[in-house]
């Protein structure tokens, strides 16, 4: 489970507020197995938000996942439209 801990947290750190499927996909293991660590770990590692699926990031890590903010984070980069 440690090992499993460790490659979860190192994908948050460049990803944080991912999903589980992408956690899963990234570091090659098995859904049941990152659900399992992830819920088992809740506070001590990680932090859910959301439900449906909900998005995880490791514990401590303040990244804002608020979609209004990253909305406009986008639209100052983007060139306006006419």
């Amino acid at each position: 489970m440690e090992e499993m801990i460790v490659k979860i947290t190192e994908f948050l750190r460049k990803s944080p507020n991912s999903r589980a499927r992408l956690i899963c996909r990234e570091i090659g293991a098995e859904k049941k197995a990152v659900n399992s660590c992830l819920y088992s770990n809740i506070g001590k590692h990680f932090v859910k938000q959301g439900e449906t699926p909900p998005l995880w990031r490791n514990a401590g890590d303040n990244t804002v996942s608020d979609d209004t903010h990253n909305n406009e984070a986008h639209h100052i980069d983007a060139p306006e439209r006419n």
